[in-house]
């Protein structure tokens, strides 16, 4: 198994953060195995090739995000992590 992550800092909420997690999982036709429900701060999701986790923790300056990937093709699992992560950092959070 491969796995790849990602992090960076959103200027918005958790929740934000997380809704947009959410969406960008969604969007992409993925199953919300843990969805974004206000008791923590993670959201999981995939098909059967791949496994995103994303994780949001509160800062002073927005919300650091780490978008993890795992798939058993290093490939899949990169383009997976690049695709949620790009949705993610693109999109104003509400």
């Amino acid at each position: 198994m491969y796995v790849v992550y990602g992090t960076f800092v959103k200027p918005s909420s958790p929740g934000g953060c997380l809704a947009l997690a959410d969406q960008a999982l969604r969007a992409q036709g993925m199953i919300i195995v843990k969805a974004a429900d206000g008791v923590d701060y993670l959201v999981v999701g995939g098909n059967d090739a791949v496994t995103l986790t994303i994780v949001c923790v509160p800062q002073p300056n927005g919300t650091w995000m780490v978008v993890s990937a795992s798939s058993g093709d290093p490939n899949i699992a990169a383009q997976a992590r690049d695709v949620i992560r790009g949705m993610i950092e693109s999109t104003p959070a509400a």
